[in-house]
């Protein structure tokens, strides 16, 4: 059974320990999680000599911003390097010099390396750039106390961070393994019907694994998606609003390309490329596409098109049942859930549901606890699903940008019609009521409610 212990101790590394430093644990068994504490016993957990945990130092980072300033956050860590002991006997005191201090000064050592290196995140201001500074003196300080590789590490990311280098190593997709591109004969007078589907996926998928790839973790914070700017500054969310933006003008594409069809059977045909597609892209991991093509294809002007799915294809419609029981909202959307989690890079997720779970626990949990302690649990699960979501980044798609196809494809886009502006259209090309004629098909039932349409209040933009 779960048990929940408060602690309640002095900090050995604090400069004042007049006061205690409360941190509030739960074990699972013989794992301890950090519920709450005060800032300075979480930032003695994150340094501490005898114990490294991963999870809290990788949760205290990603959200960190949530409670302190980076500023404080480097005075505390420097105050932690310079620790005095607490009240010991001599002997302990001797003891604590030669043996705890030196390593909660390695500890704090590479706690700023990790910091750097990972999850550097300051904005490139004059205050950052002071920060550096101090950090920049303080790493040669510390190469002339402790005289460690991991100092020298330290001042050459530093160094690194004020030359505005990033510090990241990043994957290279291997172009020499990429399948070789299916071309239309004609790349100048390029048509939706005779491209091949595996290719329109393939591009569709460069295209929008390079926007997920540009998503920063911080725009995840705070709801900055929701956020909407005032004039002159810059968007909190910048990469999270493009790919909104990109979903939302997919479903339309699919909407505008089946009513641009005045014949039935051409618009069948459309909605069987379509569907080629949307499989395709599920094969490549690519769940936002399917998403997004699904939502078009079940949107109000196109779901009312009786006649033209009673025309479509038995085979189109086997393979369009299987997505719509991915995407089903069924126990909270279980199916996809349990897809993603085992889905490795690269992948591109349907970032609705990601920022449906992080609205409802920044809504849901307090920042403090009712004793003033600061909520780490809130943010455990807030950094969770952040870390979800990195972890789909990790690799790279080997497939080959085709140029005439991606300008085409963003053309297309960005010129489609808003869905909610084609019922008209929709109701001249077959009007209400109108007899399904010979052909009545129960082979695939549009249910116009979409697995998007859960996300309506994340995913709005106000531009």
């Amino acid at each position: 059974m779960d048990q929940t212990e408060t602690k309640e101790r002095r900090d050995p590394g604090s400069h004042d320990i007049t006061s205690p430093n409360k941190l509030v644990s739960q074990y699972h068994g013989s794992v301890e999680a950090v519920r709450a504490g005060t800032l300075a016993a979480l930032v003695e957990n994150l340094t501490r000599h005898d114990k490294l945990d991963g999870s809290f130092n990788r949760t205290f980072f990603a959200t960190y911003k949530y409670f302190t300033s980076g500023a404080e956050l480097l005075e505390l860590l420097i105050d932690r390097f310079d620790c005095s002991p607490p009240t010991l006997t001599s002997i302990q005191t001797a003891e604590w010099t030669t043996q705890t201090k030196p390593l909660i000064r390695l500890r704090v050592v590479n706690v700023l390396k990790q910091w750097l290196e990972h999850f550097w995140s300051e904005p490139k201001d004059i205050d950052t750039d002071r920060n550096l500074r101090i950090l920049q003196s303080f790493a040669k300080r510390a190469t002339d106390a402790i005289g460690t590789s991991a100092t020298h590490q330290l001042l050459t990311i530093v160094q690194r961070r004020l030359a505005g280098l990033d510090c990241h190593r990043r994957s290279v997709s291997s172009i020499s393994t990429a399948p070789k591109p299916i071309l239309p004969r004609k790349l100048d007078k390029l048509q939706f019907l005779k491209i091949d589907a595996t290719e329109i996926a393939r591009q569709l998928t460069v295209m929008e694994a390079h926007m997920f790839g540009k998503v920063q973790r911080d725009e995840f914070l705070n709801k900055n998606w929701q956020k909407k700017e005032s004039f002159g500054t810059p968007e909190r969310a910048p990469n999270i609003r493009a790919l909104i933006r990109y979903s939302n003008q997919l479903s339309n594409w699919v909407g505008a390309l089946i009513l641009a069809e005045s014949d039935v059977k051409k618009r069948t045909q459309v909605i069987g490329h379509l569907v080629n597609v949307a499989n395709t892209c599920r094969q490549l991991h690519n769940y936002s596409a399917v998403v997004s093509i699904l939502a078009g294809l079940e949107s109000a002007p196109i779901y009312r098109l009786a006649r033209t799915w009673a025309m479509v294809t038995e085979r189109s419609c086997n393979t369009l049942r299987p997505l719509q029981a991915l995407t089903c909202s069924a126990h909270n959307y279980r199916a996809y859930r349990d897809t993603l989690r085992v889905a490795v890079a690269p992948c591109v997720p349907f970032l609705g549901l990601f920022l449906k779970d992080l609205t409802f626990i920044e809504d849901g949990n307090p920042a403090m606890t009712p004793e003033g302690l600061i909520n780490f649990h809130k943010y455990t699960m807030l950094a969770s699903t952040i870390h979800e979501i990195q972890r789909l980044k990790e690799a790279p798609y080997s497939l080959r940008p085709v140029p005439e196809l991606q300008e085409y494809l963003v053309t297309q886009l960005q010129s489609a019609v808003d869905l909610h502006d084609m019922w008209d259209k929709s109701c001249e090309l077959e009007a209400r009521g109108r007899d399904l004629g010979n052909r009545p098909r129960d082979l695939y039932t549009p249910t116009g409610g979409m697995f998007a349409s859960m996300v309506v209040a994340c995913m709005v933009l106000d531009d």
